[in-house]
């Protein structure tokens, strides 16, 4: 006889996206970013430690929020990572032994590693397929950019002095006074950065990949409002970002990509031509700034052969982070570098040199065998992207320091961290119920 109890029932299964299992994360990540785009604005007015606080507080709480969830299926990648930068961390914090400043040290790690370990929240948002919907932040951000910009432009320089705005850190005018705007970042340099890689990522929305003619209208407002930015090292960026892409896309041998390849040499020298000569009626061909930055560089550059030269002068000690610990009365160098090597050379040295180009080539490798496993019919494409992009930052950080802009520094390491986690998991996922 076979007793059949009343409660037996198969199993079954239902499908559960990806990002339903972490909706509140994903809410807190595209409320936090509109936070960040807005917080140099803000700052402008709002001079609170607990305003300033709140957006670090934010980043490292989601950060590790993420590495938690994506140490497991990324233990490859994040063990080695982290020591690196574990060690560079360390290595800049050897000159408290020296008398060095702890809130320098503080406010260092926060401009310029802060934002770093935000890739992990890109690497647990690209696992929660929200991809799009973090594309769809970067367009809003993008426009809220081009608004602002709009608005400041149209009120001009002395009736933004006379709201609050400083000059020469929040606006300033360029040569024959044409003028630098904040929009609603914190500085000129801060907008251009963050419109041009919240540009690009908006490219990645559902909508811009649809339908050609709206990427084509966002690449138009990138390029067109970058211009006006007059920041030239964005549109250095820009252009090997341009580049890059082109010949990552064609890398594969097919009659439409060697007829492309014919065609775009054929129009280089054109456009070559008429490009300088645009650059050159707006004045962004001026060597000036750099043959000032040139000597400055000379006259102010650690030697090699000290001690400060091999282990630096500390986190903090130059950069965006000297400038603000200047500003709220701690003794600092004040001294803006505008070069991210020299930057990073500063603060960690040669040793610390060493390393960051272990770490960057690290994520290099990552990066390309993610392209190289990934099929070309992906419309995202985002280890290409992450490593145009990449070059793009390598060649401006030459006169820029880059890494330290806020908050297209966040954008940017966020991007790199999806590219490294793409395509993992895709797909719904099946929970097992009753």
């Amino acid at each position: 006889m076979q007793i059949t109890s009343l409660n037996s029932r198969p199993h079954s299964y239902v499908y559960v996206k990806p990002e339903s299992q972490y909706s509140l994360f994903n809410t807190t990540v595209h409320i936090l970013l509109i936070y960040l785009s807005i917080y140099g604005l803000v700052s402008i007015y709002v001079d609170n430690i607990i305003i300033r606080s709140l957006k670090d507080l934010g980043m490292a709480l989601v950060a590790i929020f993420a590495l938690r969830k994506v140490y497991r299926s990324q233990t490859l990648f994040i063990r080695p990572f982290l020591f690196i930068l574990g060690s560079v961390i360390a290595l800049g914090a050897l000159n408290l032994l020296l008398g060095a400043s702890v809130v320098t040290l503080i406010y260092g790690i926060k401009i310029t590693f802060l934002p770093l370990i935000m890739m992990f929240t890109g690497m647990l948002i690209s696992q929660c397929q929200g991809i799009y919907a973090f594309a769809r932040t970067n367009l809003i951000i993008f426009i809220l950019l081009i608004v602002g910009w709009l608005v400041q432009y149209s009120l001009g320089i002395e009736k933004l002095i006379s709201l609050g705005f400083i000059y020469g850190v929040n606006i300033k005018n360029y040569l024959e006074g044409v003028p630098r705007l904040s929009s609603i970042t914190y500085s000129p340099d801060g907008y251009a950065y963050a419109l041009l890689i919240t540009g690009l990522i908006a490219e990645r929305t559902k909508m811009a990949l649809n339908h050609r003619f709206f990427r084509v209208i966002i690449q138009l407002l990138t390029i067109s409002f970058l211009l006006l930015s007059t920041i030239r090292s964005a549109l250095l960026l820009w252009l090997v970002y341009q580049i890059i892409m082109f010949f990552l896309q064609i890398r594969k041998y097919s009659k439409k990509n060697t007829l492309l390849l014919a065609v775009t040499f054929m129009l280089l020298p054109a456009a070559v031509f008429f490009g300088s000569r645009m650059l050159e009626s707006k004045n962004l061909l001026s060597s000036s700034s750099l043959l000032d930055r040139l000597q400055t560089w000379g006259n102010s550059l650690t030697s090699p052969f000290t001690m400060n030269g091999a282990i630096g002068n500390g986190i903090g000690s130059v950069g965006a982070a000297s400038r603000r610990t200047y500003m709220i009365g701690v003794n600092s160098s004040n001294f803006a570098v505008d070069n991210q090597y020299f930057s990073l050379y500063e603060q960690t040295g040669w040793i610390g040199i060493i390393y960051f180009i272990v770490l960057f080539m690290w994520i290099v490798v990552s990066l390309v065998k993610k392209m190289n496993t990934s099929t070309d019919s992906s419309p995202l494409r985002l280890a290409q992207m992450a490593l145009a992009l990449g070059a793009g930052v390598a060649a401006a950080s030459l006169t820029t320091n880059v890494l330290e802009l806020f908050p297209a520094n966040v954008f940017f390491w966020m991007l790199i961290g999806m590219a490294i986690d793409q395509s993992r998991n895709s797909g719904e996922i099946s929970q097992k119920v009753g």
